[in-house]
C-alpha cells in the first residue's frame, strides 16, 4: 500500500470513493428503492415510495399477527414482509422468500393448491434465476407474488376450488 501511494501519489485513494457513487447499479437493490432508482427516479421519490411500501407492510403484519389467522400463515408474511421492508436488499437476501414458499408448499400439498398457485409459485422462482440476464430487480417481483399468494390464502381461507384433493394416496 505504501509503495502504491509512493509511485502514484494520494490521488487514486481520493478518486476511488467518488468513482463508486457515480456508478451506482441499483437494479441489484431488490426493492422498491431499487425499481424506482433503476427506472430513473430521484433519490427522493424512491425513498417515499419505499417508505409507503415499508408502512403497509408493518401494519398489515401486525394487524396480522393480532388476529386468530393461522401461525404458519403468520409466519410466512412475516418472513415475506421483511423482504419488501428493506430497501437495501440483494440477490443472496432472497433466500429469506425460502420460508414462505415452503410454508405455502406445505399448505398446498396438506390442504390443496389454489388454482394458478403452484404455477405462481414456479413463475416467482423463474424470476429469480432471470435475474442474472436483467438489469431490473426481478427479486421484487417474486416477493410480490408470494405476497399476493399469502395474501390470498388470507383472505379466502377454504372457498376455493382445490386442485389437489386433502389426501395424498401412498405411494406403492
Amino acid at each position: 500500500m505504501v509503495n502504491e501511494t509512493l509511485t502514484a501519489g494520494a490521488t487514486p485513494w481520493f478518486t476511488l470513493p467518488q468513482g463508486w457513487t457515480r456508478r451506482a447499479t441499483f437494479f441489484k437493490l431488490q426493492s422498491v428503492f431499487g425499481l424506482v432508482r433503476t427506472l430513473g427516479g430521484v433519490e427522493h421519490l424512491a425513498w417515499a415510495f419505499q417508505w409507503a411500501m415499508s408502512g403497509t407492510v408493518v401494519v398489515g403484519v401486525v394487524a396480522l399477527w393480532h388476529s386468530r389467522v393461522d401461525y404458519a400463515l403468520k409466519a410466512t408474511s412475516l418472513a415475506a414482509g421483511t423482504l419488501l421492508l428493506t430497501p437495501y436488499l440483494f440477490l443472496y437476501d432472497m433466500m429469506v422468500l425460502a420460508i414462505p414458499v415452503g410454508l405455502l408448499i406445505r399448505a398446498g400439498i396438506e390442504g390443496g393448491f389454489r388454482r394458478g398457485e403452484f404455477a405462481s409459485l414456479v413463475g416467482a422462482m423463474a424470476l429469480l434465476i432471470a435475474f442474472r440476464f436483467f438489469e431490473i430487480p426481478l427479486g421484487l417481483d417474486a416477493t410480490l407474488i408470494v405476497a399476493a399468494l399469502i395474501v390470498r390464502r388470507i383472505v379466502s381461507p377454504s372457498t376455493e376450488q382445490r386442485l389437489i384433493p386433502r389426501e395424498i394416496p401412498a405411494l406403492t
